[in-house]
């Protein structure tokens, strides 16, 4: 309900990001509110919402993905050679951007090794999140 308020009103703001600071705010003061004996109850409700919104996002763009390229032909080698490159440039610079907060995320006590900057850096968007962009991305009339 958020996502759609945030990108479909008059706020023109990001869906993502409305429901990142919404976690946020839930994470800081929402627990509050939420009496210890529901806690356990409400965290299996969510579960399984959070299992079934990720299995229609998995199951939507397969359709339209699988649609756009069985039936349109308009993906060609060209485009698998460029998904490819911005596949590993991702994680390039994905890796330079923890590798330039390393230093703040070990003052901030979490300690990370080099080893965990990699495996940061190696899994990153992936599943129903990185659908959902590319869904995103697909059906944008403002990118061709």
């Amino acid at each position: 309900m958020l996502f759609y308020v945030a990108e479909s009103t008059s706020l023109h703001v990001s869906g993502i990001i409305a429901i990142v600071v919404m976690g946020l705010y839930m994470t800081n003061i929402g627990k509050t509110r939420i009496s210890s004996g529901s806690t356990h109850a409400v965290h299996h409700v969510w579960s399984y919402i959070g299992f079934i919104a990720e299995t229609v996002i998995f199951i939507v763009s397969g359709i339209i993905m699988g649609q756009k390229a069985w039936h349109d032909n308009e993906i060609g080698t060209e485009d698998y050679v460029k998904l490819l490159g911005i596949y590993v440039v991702l994680h390039f610079i994905r890796f330079f951007c923890i590798l330039l907060f390393w230093p703040c995320l070990r003052k901030m006590g979490y300690g990370m090794s080099f080893k965990q900057v990699i495996l940061c850096t190696y899994a990153g968007l992936r599943g129903a999140v990185g659908l959902s962009l590319a869904l995103m991305v697909q059906t944008s009339p403002h990118i061709s």
